[in-house]
């Protein structure tokens, strides 16, 4: 039952993305994001929910690549239906009067994505306790959308620290993470701020996997958003990659040293699954 409802919540995504993403390929969703979210999938997540919390998943995963578009791809730039968007959660939201008729397909359709995430979680053991905390993570996408809209509409504010401090967000890494942890059946409590201290950090990493592999299209996109926008030379280019390659690294040994203080999940594990979204981004390059 689980295999069939995740088949026709990527075939809803594809129809609804066919539509109002035409630019976007449908691997982005059906392997991309399938792959990927499988991979860093906490181990103490169980078989049985697995499959359904990849449903939600994917949900969130499209949520954010919609709201991606309409902020940092200038033919897709609308501050106004951003603006309403944003107004969505997982409770609820905005009514959809006074609305042009593509704004009310988005509006309507990022409001059966998170309704649907919604229903999914609310069955899961630890949904009341992290429901705030999911809600706070959603926020924290919202202020990256902000900012990358904010970069768009004044290119001079382009800052290397502002934009790490704020874009990681929009992987929604540490979202999925708190996802599992709502469907993990037992939970050392105790070892929750360093478990955000590792989803973070693995946030971080996605973050590079996707700035490293996807420059060539933004570029094509017109997208000034990404953190290698402001270089200026091929020299600078070169220069920063070989940074961020550095910090991978280096996020690689620190996220290591919490396996032993993290008895809730694996973090060697959870570590293995950020090699693996790593080499998915590279055998994608291009493509995604």
């Amino acid at each position: 039952m689980s295999a069939l409802k995740l088949q026709h919540t990527l075939r809803d995504i594809h129809e609804n993305m066919r539509e109002l993403a035409p630019y976007r390929p449908a691997v982005l969703f059906n392997e991309f994001l399938v792959e990927g979210y499988s991979a860093v999938t906490l181990s103490s997540v169980s078989d049985t929910r697995a499959l359904e919390l990849l449903r939600a998943k994917l949900c969130l995963g499209t949520l954010i690549t919609l709201y991606d578009d309409y902020a940092d791809r200038p033919t897709q730039c609308d501050p106004d239906l951003l603006e309403m968007l944003y107004r969505l959660d997982f409770e609820g939201g905005d009514s959809l009067s006074d609305l042009a008729p593509m704004n009310r397909r988005v509006l309507l359709f990022a409001k059966s994505l998170l309704a649907a995430t919604a229903d999914i979680l609310r069955g899961l053991p630890h949904y009341a306790h992290f429901k705030e905390v999911l809600r706070f993570d959603l926020r924290q996408f919202y202020l990256a959308n902000q900012y990358s809209s904010l970069l768009l509409a004044n290119s001079d504010l382009g800052s290397t620290i502002e934009n790490r401090l704020y874009v990681h967000h929009n992987m929604g890494m540490v979202l999925v993470a708190m996802m599992d942890l709502m469907a993990t059946e037992r939970i050392q409590f105790s070892e929750l701020g360093l478990m955000r201290e590792v989803f973070l950090m693995g946030q971080r990493m996605g973050r590079i996997f996707n700035v490293l592999t996807t420059r060539k299209r933004e570029v094509a996109d017109g997208d000034i958003t990404g953190e290698l926008a402001t270089c200026s030379t091929e020299e600078e280019i070169l220069w920063a990659e070989s940074r961020l390659r550095r910090e991978l690294k280096c996020l690689r040994r620190q996220i290591l040293t919490y396996d032993r203080k993290i008895k809730t999940f694996s973090v060697a594990g959870y570590l293995e699954g950020l090699m693996k979204v790593q080499r998915l981004h590279e055998r994608m390059e291009g493509i995604i």
